[in-house]
């Protein structure tokens, strides 16, 4: 028997109480629980229902609130304050990135075995972006700040009439022409993978200046470090733990309700979006009961 993984998992949430509740009560069965809260909207919902949530892991807040705006570098900054507060609490054997509204789609053992199995694999599902045309990343934006943007903008579009792109494509450090690689904001790295990632975040203030003044920096800025470090080999950016149903004519993310049941459980991945509590928990219902019969089979 492979050792038992110590999972620490980072949720960014910003709405729907009762369903980080219900994901809250799901991973800290046996894993530890860090949870950031956008600094815009109201805390006290969110607390009042996870103060009743109990597990063998541990469940906290994160200490620093950002407003974190769609598309802007403020996503990043909340992510590695909670990976930090997760680091000074004790060491990991893996690191997982959600939102809240994310849900397991397959039981905690089966989840635990398949890190087991993957110990030293870091999942950042994406692929090289420099030279493949994404025009956002010819132009600099920050969508922190309303005025930079709309100025930004402006520029961009007088820019883009002369035929003139604002920036590069790659990134410099250390004298080295990085590639950028991406285009996903999630992952689940191995505990040195994630370490390795914390250090270099606070190491490299130049570097990630580059990813302040551009659009969804989160899309790239995790792919773009391990994939050019000594990490590299150990980097899985084909099999994607995460899964989405997309809705057609690029409508985004489709709510998942009891129609995807069968789907979800005929497919590999690990996690999927988007669960809400309007909708979703007839199918999380029967997905906790598949859970349990599967774990009374094998005991």
């Amino acid at each position: 028997m492979k050792a038992i993984q110590k999972i620490a998992y980072l949720v960014i949430a910003y709405m729907d109480p009762e369903q980080l509740k219900r994901l809250t009560e799901r991973l800290v069965k046996d894993s530890d629980v860090y949870i950031h809260i956008n600094s815009s909207v109201d805390i006290r919902p969110f607390q009042e229902r996870l103060a009743a949530v109990k597990g063998e892991g541990r469940a906290a807040f994160s200490r620093e609130r950002f407003r974190i705006v769609w598309g802007g570098y403020s996503i990043l900054k909340a992510t590695f304050s909670m990976l930090e507060q997760a680091f000074a609490y004790k060491e990991y054997d893996r690191v997982v990135l959600l939102t809240g509204l994310d849900y397991p789609i397959k039981s905690n053992r089966e989840i635990q075995q398949f890190f087991q199995e993957h110990a030293d694999v870091e999942f950042v599902h994406g692929d090289t972006v420099t030279g493949e045309m994404y025009e956002h990343l010819y132009y600099y934006d920050c969508r922190d700040s309303r005025v930079l943007h709309k100025l930004f903008e402006l520029s961009k579009n007088i820019l883009k009439k002369c035929g003139i792109r604002e920036k590069k494509d790659y990134v410099m450090h250390q004298g080295q022409r990085y590639r950028l690689y991406g285009i996903t904001p999630k992952w689940a790295l191995s505990g040195k993978g994630a370490r390795y990632l914390l250090d270099f975040y606070h190491q490299n203030k130049r570097f990630n200046r580059y990813f302040q003044l551009m659009h969804a920096p989160d899309d790239f800025y995790v792919a773009t470090v391990l994939l050019n470090s000594e990490f590299k080999e150990r980097v899985e950016t084909k099999k994607d733990i995460f899964k989405i149903i997309w809705l057609p004519e690029d409508r985004g993310a489709k709510v998942l309700s009891e129609e995807d049941e069968e789907e979800l459980l005929q497919c590999q991945e690990l996690y999927a979006k988007k669960f809400q509590s309007d909708t979703s928990v007839g199918l999380q219902d029967r997905l906790e009961a598949v859970f349990q019969r599967k774990q009374e089979e094998n005991l």
